[in-house]
């Protein structure tokens, strides 16, 4: 390790490290489509990742000098470009591949012309800021040629959570790999390189388990966004078919009215006749969901008792006015999602099981008694239903493929403190009850 140079050695490593990160920087802002007015208040990072780069040049060697290059090439693209996306990681790799190969072109380049030619450019390829400066212009044509591919397959890889934690598994495998068999060669000389190796070592287990909790995150957002999306369509479709009545009993008056100033009797037997269409109140149950004030419990008790009512089942909803006091802060996050999942699965076993039936009749109520939320599902059903067995893992009467439902949901729920649930046939009716304690119910009722 030799750092007696003069000034004008320096300055070269200088510049040539510069003009490496800033290349870096290229072809990140170019696959990103970043403008400089973006980052121009982060290019100060410049100056600290060209010293790196000149330490990582000097100092490390083998599979260090890579790690070195790859942490320079991670931190322009989070930082820098404040690419904040969970596959920073893929571009990480794809932008030093991209370096890799660019440096590759060039060495292949000088060679060849040296051979066609026979004159030497070694005095050129030592000389950092030249090869960094071709290597940069390389790596940005690499960049612009195929941007649109790199794209499509970064996209095509980041949609399947499965591979993408693969390659993070296998990219930590190799690192980790490498670093233990530069140790071996090294015959576990303690050193300072020793404690980086040991360092990246852990710093790459480290990533990946936080890279893997991101990914599950993530999972669960885009699952709740296409949920959300079902919530809209729902929505949209009652929006249409309310216009569409409106629009109906406007005609309607307008019928009555011509035959009031004609003929009364006309006019009531007319009015009888509506009100007999009137008689199956769809959707009626949707001003008493209104009064749940917790919105995400709200809207997936509309939407499924919406999908209960494409189903023409027989609905029956009663919520208690109390429940208009109760608000989410007395709920945490983990929990209310908890509560979600249990009552989609509630919702989605007694629509199929009502519909399955002779009766096809679901009823749902929901009240505050005894400091609890309780939440009630009943159901009719068809055949028989063995509740000694109900949340035993596999048991169905839905047929193959189904049975894991209650006993997942039973064993979240003897994990949750605050959770209670309970499973009864009363009069041919299959009855669910989820209770939520509420130990600042009381509290808040008096904030009210």
């Amino acid at each position: 390790m030799n750092f007696n140079y003069d000034l004008t050695t320096w300055i070269d490593y200088f510049i040539g490290a510069f003009i490496c990160c800033f290349g870096m920087i290229l072809v990140g802002k170019i696959l990103l489509n970043k403008t400089f007015k973006e980052i121009k208040s982060r290019l100060l990072l410049l100056i600290p990742l060209t010293i790196f780069t000149i330490i990582n040049t000097l100092v490390f060697d083998n599979i260090l000098k890579i790690f070195g290059s790859l942490i320079v090439v991670y931190i322009i693209f989070k930082y820098v470009l404040s690419e904040k996306n969970g596959i920073i990681y893929i571009y990480t790799f794809v932008g030093y591949l991209i370096l890799m190969i660019s440096d590759i072109l060039f060495a292949l380049s000088v060679s060849l012309f040296d051979y066609l030619f026979n004159y030497s450019f070694a005095i050129l390829v030592t000389n950092s800021v030249f090869s960094n400066l071709i290597v940069c212009v390389i790596s940005c044509i690499i960049s612009l040629l195929l941007k649109n591919k790199i794209i499509y397959y970064i996209d095509k890889i980041n949609k399947s959570y499965l591979l993408i934690t693969i390659f993070q598994v296998v990219i930590t495998t190799f690192i980790i790999i490498s670093s233990i068999n530069y140790l071996y060669i090294e015959n576990w000389k303690f050193s300072y390189k020793f404690v980086l190796v040991i360092i990246i070592i852990f710093g790459s287990v480290l990533l990946t388990f936080t890279f893997i909790n991101q990914q599950l995150k993530n999972k669960e957002v885009v699952e709740k966004h296409k949920m959300l999306e079902e919530y809209l369509k729902t929505s949209a479709d009652l929006i249409e078919k309310y216009s569409s009545t409106v629009h109906k009993y406007k005609n309607n008056l307008i019928i009555i009215k011509g035959s009031v100033n004609s003929n009364i009797s006309e006019a009531n037997n007319y009015i009888d006749g509506i009100l007999e269409k009137m008689e199956d109140k769809k959707y009626s149950w949707v001003k008493k969901i209104n009064y749940i004030s917790i919105d995400s419990i709200r809207y997936i008790i509309y939407y499924k008792l919406s999908k209960a009512e494409e189903l023409n089942l027989k609905i029956f909803v009663n919520v208690s006015k109390d429940v208009e006091k109760i608000n989410s802060k007395l709920l945490k996050s983990n929990e209310l999602g908890h509560i979600l999942d249990i009552l989609g699965e509630y919702f989605d076993n007694a629509i199929y099981a009502s519909n399955e039936s002779n009766e096809k009749e679901l009823n749902f109520d929901l009240y505050i008694a005894n400091n609890e939320l309780v939440f009630n599902i009943s159901n009719t059903y068809k055949g028989e239903i063995d509740l000694n067995l109900i949340s035993k893992n596999g048991y169905t009467t839905k047929g193959k493929g189904h049975g894991f439902g209650l006993y997942d949901i039973d064993k979240t729920i003897r994990n949750i403190n605050i959770l209670n649930n309970k499973y009864e046939i009363i009069d041919n009716y299959f009855v669910t009850t989820l209770k939520v304690k509420l130990k600042d119910i009381k509290k808040d009722y008096q904030n009210n």
